[in-house]
């Protein structure tokens, strides 16, 4: 990116000149072509401008995603009956957890979802 600046800013200096030459030349077809290209690098200067916010949020993105994808790979589950823990929390739901990387703790089955069994996850709606 650093090249692609400077190599601008350049063009951007060759342009000046050529704008200098211009005054002791008095071709019009000249000065419709510098003008053309002084408008051409202003508006490559602004588009390296965007590029690099641009760049910087995916950046930003990366990190997130890459903290997020580490500490997803860093929890190992532990198999318990109906469900997961993590540590000492727990039970989570397995399918959650396994098909959105959701953790989603799982209260006590109560009422019809009793019978079904001892945990009921109130997101996927299984029962373990």
């Amino acid at each position: 990116m650093p090249d692609l600046i400077s190599s601008i800013q350049l063009s951007i200096d060759i342009a000046k000149k050529l704008r200098d030459v211009n005054e002791q030349v008095k071709n019009v077809d000249f000065k419709s072509l510098l003008a053309d290209l002084q408008e051409k690098l202003a508006d490559s200067k602004l588009e390296v401008v965007a590029l690099k916010e641009q760049l910087a949020d995916l950046s930003r993105k990366n990190v997130e995603l890459s903290a997020i994808v580490e500490a997803r790979s860093s929890e190992q589950p532990e198999p318990m009956t109906g469900g997961y823990r993590l540590g000492d929390k727990g039970p989570f739901c397995v399918a959650c957890f396994e098909t959105q990387g959701k953790k989603v703790l799982l209260p006590p089955a109560s009422g019809i979802h009793a019978h079904f069994g001892q945990w009921y996850c109130p997101v996927c709606k299984n029962h373990s």
